[in-house]
């Protein structure tokens, strides 16, 4: 075989190659393309009376509910212990199920800080509760794990951040109620309490927040 004609076979072989490698480049940057035209976006703002509903429960008024306070308790002092509760409404987010959170985050605000910083638990309930629940009743109440936990420090009207994305994604995914959080504090029996604000709190920038980045 001449040089020439080898120099003209594997050209047209190279030129081969390279359409079916454009050819499958093609298809799937179609693909690609046609996957982020679906994507969307947003972000989702939970706040105030409307869209929450909070209350604590008193280990020593046993019987006695507190949905109407303009503040959350939180206690580990034993046979005075309480617990505070909040949930929002993520219907109103119009988040479908086949959608996710890119990330959930949880505000509330410390009016009263404790003498010495405490660890606060924030785990998810698994059964309804309501303003009228009380200390009995939250007993009788399913608790997950905790998602996380934060210490309050020592100044008070300074606002707390945590992060909630597991349980909101899970929330949108599987399309089942929302019982929201119970904060605690399990630091042994320790003669203090957190107070935050509710939402009925009179300020409302206050008020306890759930800020959703989702898509969709």
């Amino acid at each position: 075989m001449s040089t020439r004609l080898a120099v003209f076979l594997a050209a047209i072989a190279a030129l081969g190659c390279s359409a079916a490698f454009a050819a499958t480049l093609n298809v799937g940057s179609s693909h690609l393309w046609a996957g982020s035209q679906t994507l969307t976006k947003g972000t989702c703002t939970l706040s105030g009376t409307t869209t929450t509903t909070d209350t604590y429960v008193d280990e020593h008024a046993a019987t006695s509910s507190f949905g109407s306070a303009t503040t959350l308790n939180v206690s580990p002092k034993m046979n005075n212990r309480t617990w505070s509760f909040v949930r929002f409404d993520l219907s109103s987010c119009n988040i479908p199920s086949t959608g996710g959170a890119d990330s959930a985050t949880l505000s509330i605000r410390i009016t009263g800080a404790p003498s010495s910083s405490r660890m606060i638990d924030v785990t998810p309930v698994g059964t309804t509760w309501s303003g009228t629940t009380t200390w009995n009743g939250a007993q009788t109440l399913t608790y997950g794990s905790a998602t996380t936990s934060f210490a309050t420090g020592t100044t008070s009207n300074v606002t707390k951040s945590v992060t909630v994305t597991v349980d909101v994604d899970a929330l949108i995914k599987s399309g089942s109620a929302n019982y929201g959080w119970r904060l605690s504090d399990s630091g042994g029996n320790a003669n203090t309490a957190t107070v935050f604000a509710s939402s009925e709190a009179a300020t409302a920038t206050d008020r306890p927040q759930l800020v959703i980045n989702y898509e969709k």
